[in-house]
């Protein structure tokens, strides 16, 4: 029903009890009360969500007016700066067919709405209800974190075994799955801490889907296990890498540098050497830089703090001469 203000209040007729079935679809139940007051609703909400939304007003003895005195929820749909989408104007009393409680189903939007009570010398019953967007399409990943326990030595290395457990939050549509994959391998599910009770360095990586199908990057943690015992039978790992600029024929121009790195998951690495053309070991410290033209090997090794030597390994390559530039003018 609707009773613009300044005038009589009328039979109720727009929102009844039957209203009530329809309440159970609303996206939310939004409850206003009135008592026996004529300067403010006895409670009434400050903020909402945008979308479909059950109105309850009830002005009865149970809400404090035991003075048989009429009531309305009225929206304002004419003052300038806010919502006027919503028309609702609801005449409840104690005493009328529904005991002064009645339903009604609306459709709010982000914004904000005014309300009063329409009854002449209730001018001071007003308020605002600020309406903000409902929560819209989860397009956030998950955020997953990786944390190792374990007994470490003064290397940060884990003495005997490490155990890495994963953790995932989707504050959206929540997470639905946590995955881990192991030095490059495949991703399994992750359902509980992973052990690692073999000497290496380990890699592992791991990702989280949520509900919605966003899936995270991929983080990593390394982790590195040595023998309980202390005792290291394990030799190094030794690489090499040949850089500068090569020609079409895959010649290094000018000059080739070969840096070497190793790695000792046990002891640790003591010592990288390195042979030029067959001139003998030398301590490898700084790359090695080759500028000679023709075809040249490095040899490399290196040794653990427990005496253990890597198999050698090598490397070919050939540096040619700058070609020169023609400086000669034309005729």
């Amino acid at each position: 029903m609707v009773s613009p203000a300044g005038s009589a209040p009328k039979a109720p007729e727009a929102a009844t009890a039957a209203d009530g079935a329809a309440a159970e679809v609303a996206g939310q139940v939004l409850t206003w009360t009135a008592s026996a007051s004529v300067t403010q609703y006895a409670s009434a909400p400050a903020t909402a969500t945008a979308g479909p939304t059950t109105i309850v007003f009830e002005n009865s003895t149970a809400t404090g007016n035991n003075i048989a005195m009429s009531h309305t929820l009225t929206f304002d749909t004419s003052t300038p700066g806010y919502n006027h989408d919503v028309t609702l104007d609801i005449l409840a009393n104690p005493l009328d067919s529904n005991g002064g409680r009645y339903e009604a189903e609306v459709e709010l939007t982000p914004g904000t709405y005014r309300y009063f009570c329409a009854i002449p010398g209730h001018g001071t019953m007003v308020g605002e209800l600020v309406v903000t967007d409902g929560p819209g399409e989860d397009t956030t990943a998950p955020v997953v974190t990786a944390q190792v326990a374990g007994q470490q030595d003064g290397d940060g290395a884990y003495i005997g075994s490490a155990t890495v457990s994963l953790a995932a939050e989707d504050d959206a549509s929540g997470v639905a799955s946590v995955e881990y994959a192991l030095d490059g391998g495949d991703y399994v599910p992750y359902g509980e801490p992973v052990v690692l009770d073999e000497p290496g360095t380990y890699t592992l990586t791991h990702r989280a889907t949520d509900n919605a199908g966003n899936v995270s990057e991929p983080g990593s943690v390394e982790v590195t296990v040595v023998s309980a015992d202390g005792e290291d039978t394990t030799a190094p790992t030794v690489t090499a890498e040949v850089t500068g600029d090569l020609d079409e024929d895959g010649a290094y121009v000018g000059t080739a540098t070969v840096n070497l790195s190793a790695l000792d998951a046990g002891s640790g690495v003591a010592s990288v050497e390195y042979d030029l053309d067959g001139a003998g070991y030398a301590a490898y410290t700084d790359p090695v830089v080759v500028d000679a033209p023709g075809e040249h090997t490095v040899t490399y090794r290196a040794t653990d703090n427990a005496g253990n030597v890597s198999q050698e390994g090598s490397a070919t390559f050939t540096v040619v001469e700058p070609s020169q530039e023609d400086t000669t003018p034309r005729p």
